[in-house]
């Protein structure tokens, strides 16, 4: 099978590709310049495209060369605390960008089946009634520019299934947590803070942010899994909760990840890391998507460990 993902050098496009490279796919990836991709050292195991997904003519030149079969939309601006700061940018990426790609799919590849990550932070503001959150019952009530630029890519991949007939696969991803990720969520912004610590870059202090939410996280490499799934499984124009249904308090995850680090530290509030508006919890039911095959396998503490871990070796 031929696949192509855009934002192949982010976090959960290594993975996926990874995946699919160990499942004999042939696979070639987007990326921009100015992305993670300057930092490729080795020649990449597939073939690699830089450009922009505001740029059609590049997307058209590589749609026509490429010809795939399978389409992981993942580029975007994917950060929802950032979405507050790059409004702008948000919209631009994440809306036109998209529309750019499914438009590319719609001309030059219109069989293939598109995979757009959509997200979590459609949901919005979700009252305890109504929690797990179930993906054909929830309503899109979004409150951060991210979650809705999401729910206008959600919208017009369902659109081109309609009016075009596009085998569109909508998985709504709960947020990812892995190796590889760059500060800007709570957990990695802290496990940077405590390696940082370790390594007696800073003083024993940790800045913080609101504590008192709760979110549903999925291990990237779980998460790598169920969107393989998704492209043999998953049905068109259904929607999937990518989640694990099991939600961690902020404080809970924070002192499980100094536990893990041996440090004594102390908590500092810091209100430059707050947002306008936070979802106090988000957590799914998984039960669709379970229904094809797919369970969370790593552990939370493995994952925290791991990014821990991972955050030494990237500050030694």
């Amino acid at each position: 099978m031929r696949v192509l993902i855009t934002g192949i050098t982010g976090m959960i496009g290594k993975h996926v590709t990874n995946l699919l490279l160990e499942n004999d796919c042939e696979v070639a990836g987007i990326s921009r310049a100015t992305s993670a991709s300057r930092y490729v050292r080795q020649k990449p195991a597939y073939k690699h495209y830089l450009g922009d997904i505001l740029d059609v003519n590049f997307l058209a030149r590589v749609w026509k060369e490429w010809k795939p079969q399978l389409v992981y939309h993942l580029a975007g601006q994917a950060y929802n605390g950032e979405s507050w700061d790059a409004e702008d940018t948000t919209y631009e990426l994440n809306i036109t960008g998209s529309r750019n790609v499914l438009n590319a799919c719609k001309r030059y590849c219109p069989n293939a089946r598109v995979i757009p990550a959509c997200s979590s932070a459609e949901y919005g503001f979700v009252p305890d009634e109504m929690l797990p959150i179930k993906e054909d019952m929830t309503p899109l009530r979004p409150v951060t520019p991210y979650g809705v630029s999401k729910a206008c890519l959600e919208m017009m991949s369902r659109q081109y299934h309609l009016n075009y007939g596009m085998d569109v696969v909508i998985p709504r991803l709960f947020i990812h947590v892995g190796p590889d990720h760059p500060p800007v969520t709570a957990l990695q912004n802290f496990a940077m803070q405590l390696a940082s610590i370790k390594l007696g870059q800073k003083d024993p202090v940790v800045k913080v942010g609101n504590l008192d939410s709760s979110r549903d996280f999925v291990d990237v490499r779980d998460g790598a899994k169920a969107l393989w799934l998704l492209a043999n499984k998953g049905k068109s124009c259904e929607v999937y909760n990518l989640c694990t249904g099991k939600a961690w308090g902020m404080r809970e995850s924070l002192n499980m990840l100094i536990e893990i680090s041996g440090l004594d530290v102390e908590i500092e509030h810091d209100k430059n890391l707050l947002r306008p508006s936070d979802e106090k919890v988000l957590l799914g039911d998984p039960s669709k998507l379970q229904s094809l095959g797919w369970k969370a396998e790593i552990p939370f503490r493995q994952t925290l460990e791991d990014i821990l871990n991972n955050w030494l070796e990237r500050l030694a």
